[in-house]
């Protein structure tokens, strides 16, 4: 049996309506199974409920409680400025029509974060579906189809986002959508067919992928662009017509950043404030590190011999899984003591649709992988330093700062890794004929299935959270307000305060702090509670302008009066918690220490409180309650009622 004959000329593809039914029915009873907790407690649970997750979960809270007339200005923070859903990391395309969802019905109000998590999470049945369709056209039979649809979207990097609440970027079936919409290209492309359809169909997919997260654009224009410069070259080989790939291809970036970026400016009233560049770039935590490949994730219990031992950073994640390295290792043994059966042998591109459509698959992955390693690979703990002039960025970087906003480069591993996997599931799906490999194969499956394991016991471990956006009767943040007027107010004045998501040159232009996660949590369950927006901030790309408007508030002689002029008559709600200055937490004193501007900010707090007359209503612990009259107090108001004690 020669090699070429053990490929889908000899193998008909399966039956698609079955096997996606049992599939999709397998990976609904694991999900079902795994996000238990969540999945049958409405309301009652989250993924995560720390760091960019949290933010995102309360921009999306607080936006949909907000009449439609406010149109996607999310005004719970920023306050009086407020911010677009846009740069919050919140899913606009999913939100948008949420937000219409929950106003036209008030009773499914208290579940909007609930239908946010089911849209996430269902993106692992609709990768299973995708992936039945991917594994269809490249040959692989039912039953490895079948396990490979369940697993792989639970052992892939972007799902692994999750853990940092980056739910967006959790979405595989957009990478997903895109080999198939490739598949269907290369198949019309080697027919000779017309093209116009599946270009069409790329262009909606890359589109509806970007409103979900703006990195799906550069990713998936990305991947078609260098795809369809590999079928240019077999084209001109070939002697095949090569217009209609150029044409579409110009056609479908075009479509794709017009209805994206240029959509974004129109929608954007404050888009000529924001940078054009974008801080972070190139940083060394937000690129690919090679060695990553072989790095387990924490959940994995088989370990592959060579394994890198030191700490990843969550961008750079993208372990090959013990399926993929178990088995590389295997023919690498078996080749070089020439034991690796003729049958093994990769078939001729030419020859072998399949084959064809791999081979450009994981050479249009390659540039992009590239991209991720950044402008500049350190070796040696920084000793060395490799000059990336493959990567395509560091020309393009040369034109325009624009191209920083893409600026975690190891996001851009994910193409690669996803051309890895399915093309080594191509390849030893042709074990199976292979008396010397079937065995191996089955091994390489029950590995599969450990991996799985595992990795489901892990998120239903580390993720599935209590909802602290809908704190219980009783909970101290309920204690501590115990309030209804919440007219009174116009919004809280957390301290210490953060603000984070501006760009900067030099660190006395620096406005970023981050908040102390419990910090940061406390005032969002004061705003949830109250009702009230928050001065404070966390999302990407903000308008310095703002900021420093904002940290005003902290200057001897009060705040500026562009921000006076936003501000009404009723008073702010000042949150104080006493612990970062009183030497019970040091987290914002050692963050800051060698940030002199932010520092003043931090440490001038008690002395805004004294100097603006702040009158304490509340003291619960080490957290307290002012009211802050930013205009002065009116000589005819009535007498200020304290909190209910």
């Amino acid at each position: 049996m020669t090699p070429s004959s053990t490929t889908t000329a000899v193998v008909p593809p399966f039956r698609r309506g079955p096997v996606a039914l049992l599939a999709l029915l397998g990976q609904a009873l694991l999900l079902a199974y795994t996000y238990a907790k969540l999945l049958f407690n409405p309301g009652q649970y989250l993924i995560v409920d720390h760091y960019d997750g949290i933010k995102s979960y309360f921009s999306v809270a607080s936006f949909l409680r907000q009449p439609l007339g406010d149109g996607m200005l999310v005004r719970g923070h920023n306050y009086p400025f407020g911010e677009y859903m846009y740069y919050t990391d919140s899913t606009p395309l999913l939100v948008a029509p949420l937000h219409w969802l929950v106003q036209a019905i008030p009773a499914l109000a208290p579940y909007g974060l609930y239908l946010y998590d089911l849209f996430i999470l269902s993106s692992i049945l609709i990768s299973t579906g995708l992936l039945v369709l991917i594994l269809r056209r490249l040959a692989v039979p039912a039953w490895l189809a079948i396990l490979l649809a369940i697993a792989l979207p639970w052992l892939g990097p972007q799902t692994y986002r999750l853990t940092v609440g980056h739910m967006s970027l959790a979405y595989t079936p957009a990478m997903l959508f895109l080999v198939w919409g490739l598949q269907r290209l290369y198949a019309a492309w080697r027919a000779g067919q017309s093209l116009t359809r599946h270009f069409a169909v790329l262009l909606v997919g890359t589109v509806l992928a970007s409103w979900l997260h703006f990195y799906y654009l550069a990713l998936m224009v990305g991947t078609l662009v260098f795809f369809v410069a590999v079928l240019l070259y077999e084209s001109v080989r070939e002697r095949r017509p090569w217009r209609p790939l150029v044409v579409g291809t110009a056609a479908t970036m075009a479509g794709a950043v017009v209805l994206t970026w240029g959509l974004l400016q129109l929608l954007d009233p404050r888009a000529k404030e924001r940078p054009v560049g974008s801080n972070g770039y190139d940083w060394i935590e937000w690129r690919f590190q090679f060695t990553s490949l072989f790095k387990g994730y924490v959940y994995n219990k088989v370990t592959f011999p060579l394994e890198r031992t030191a700490y990843v950073p969550y961008e750079s994640v993208s372990y090959l899984t013990g399926f993929v390295l178990f088995g590389a290792l295997l023919v690498a043994v078996l080749w070089l003591f020439k034991r690796l059966p003729v049958e093994a042998r990769l078939p001729e591109p030419t020859a072998d649709a399949t084959a064809g459509f791999v081979k450009c698959l994981l050479l249009a992955s390659v540039p992009l992988a590239f991209i991720a390693l950044g402008e500049n690979i350190e070796i040696d703990n920084g000793a060395y330093v490799v000059h990336n002039y493959l990567n395509v960025f560091r020309w393009l970087h040369k034109i325009t700062d624009r191209v920083t906003q893409f600026r975690a480069l190891g996001r851009f591993i994910w193409p690669f890794w996803w051309a890895v996997l399915l093309g080594f599931s191509w390849y030893v799906a042709r074990w199976r004929f292979i008396p010397l490999l079937r065995w191996a194969l089955v091994a390489l499956c029950a590995l599969l299935v450990v991996d799985t394991v595992n990795a489901t016991h892990f998120y239903q471990t580390d993720t599935q959270r209590p909802n602290l956006l809908w704190p219980e009767p009783g909970t101290p943040v309920q204690q501590l307000l115990g309030w209804a007027d919440k007219d009174r107010y116009q919004a809280i004045l957390p301290i210490p305060f953060y603000h984070v998501g501006t760009e900067w040159d030099s660190e006395p232009t620096n406005l970023n702090v981050d908040p102390d996660d419990p910090h940061c949590n406390t005032t969002y369950q004061l705003s949830m509670v109250s009702g009230l927006p928050l001065m404070s901030h966390k999302a990407t790309r903000a308008i310095t302008s703002q900021a420093e408007d904002l940290y005003s508030i902290f200057k001897p002689g009060g705040p500026n009066p562009a921000l006076l002029e936003r501000l009404d008559q009723r008073p702010i709600l000042v949150f104080l918690d006493t612990a970062y200055y009183d030497g019970h937490n040091n987290y914002y004193r050692d963050m800051l220490r060698e940030r002199p501007t932010m520092q003043a900010v931090y440490e001038r707090a008690p002395v805004f409180i004294r100097e603006q007359h702040l009158r304490r209503i509340k003291q619960q612990g080490s957290w307290s309650l002012y009211e802050w009259y930013p205009k002065g107090q009116p000589t005819a108001a009535p007498a200020t009622a304290p909190l209910a004690q």
